[in-house]
């Protein structure tokens, strides 16, 4: 046993050996290599979170309304979103020297207006006939039917008040921030194009090549 024992255990050994020196040999020649990875950030980043509330709005403006008989105001309080569809966002510009991208963006849209009917106050009704509502049928009916449409009004109103440039600035301002810190830790830099800034910059580049055809013709 003693004699067939032994050639296995020399075996062992020689087989140890080589995988010690395998192993050294591996780490020896990765020592010396480098390997470097750069690459560009995706838009899948954030395209993958899809609609994003970017600001809320709170308005207030008064509004009258009119019917044959009578004529009320109301102090109309309403709120809504400004969202932004990332899923519509995409690459134009990926610059790996400068480390720079370039985003364009879709139109921001107005979600859920809405009237805040806690806060909206009556400010007045009064009578538009000459005798002053005295001789006025259901006056308490007429009354019901002309808040009720202006109402549904006032949704409108608060709709149209939250697409105000204004408004518009600062929700565009507010989507910057998010999308720019969404890429933080990258190295890179983003800027964006909107579609309006899209549509100036197409109408200059017409403009100038017009302009150049022009001036060769004279």
């Amino acid at each position: 046993m003693k004699l067939f024992a032994l050639p296995f255990i020399f075996a062992g050994l020689i087989a140890s050996a080589g995988g010690i020196a395998t192993y050294i040999e591996l780490n020896w020649n990765s020592s010396d290599s480098k390997v470097v990875v750069d690459s560009t950030p995706t838009i899948e980043r954030i395209t993958e979170i899809g609609d994003l509330c970017v600001l809320k709005i709170h308005t207030s403006d008064m509004l009258t309304a009119k019917s044959n008989s009578l004529k009320a105001s109301w102090m109309i309080t309403g709120d809504a979103l400004i969202s932004l569809d990332l899923t519509k966002v995409r690459l134009d510009q990926a610059d790996q020297v400068a480390k720079a991208l370039v985003l364009e963006m879709p139109a921001l849209k107005v979600l859920s207006p809405r009237v805040n009917h806690e806060k909206t106050k009556h400010w007045e009704t009064e009578s538009v006939c000459w005798h002053d509502g005295w001789f006025t049928r259901d006056k308490l009916g007429k009354n019901s039917h002309l808040h009720e449409m202006a109402m549904k009004e006032a949704q409108k109103v608060v709709a149209q008040v939250s697409q105000s440039p204004e408004y518009m600035a600062d929700a565009r301002e507010s989507a910057e921030r998010i999308v720019t810190a969404l890429y933080a830790g990258t190295g890179y830099t983003v800027s964006f194009q909107w579609p309006d800034e899209r549509t100036n910059a197409e109408s200059a580049a017409t403009d100038t090549l017009l302009t150049s055809l022009n001036r060769e013709h004279r």
